[in-house]
């Protein structure tokens, strides 16, 4: 992947956090940053909605030969190995 994908969520109570996800050494890291907040997050875990957001960009990228077929296919992967959201958060 020749460019990190970046999005900006907007929850229902109205705050907001940065999403930035990178390609490094076979595996894509995912950070996270609250609005006002300093530093990105490392250690959070992507929710369903961020995963469904981060698949179809990465999609879109393969389909412009900007994403080889190998991070499609693991962005893919990580998808089917997330579990259900049932609780409704982001």
């Amino acid at each position: 992947m020749r460019r990190d994908i970046n999005w900006t969520t907007k929850r229902d109570d109205g705050s907001r956090y940065d999403v930035r996800v990178t390609w490094f050494s076979g595996s894509y890291k995912f950070q996270f940053k609250e609005k006002g907040a300093a530093r990105w997050d490392y250690d959070r875990k992507p929710s369903r909605a961020d995963m469904e957001t981060f698949l179809d960009a990465i999609d879109r990228r393969y389909h412009r030969k900007q994403a080889t077929l190998i991070e499609f296919e693991e962005a893919q992967r990580l998808m089917a190995a997330m579990p259900p959201d049932h609780s409704g958060e982001n």
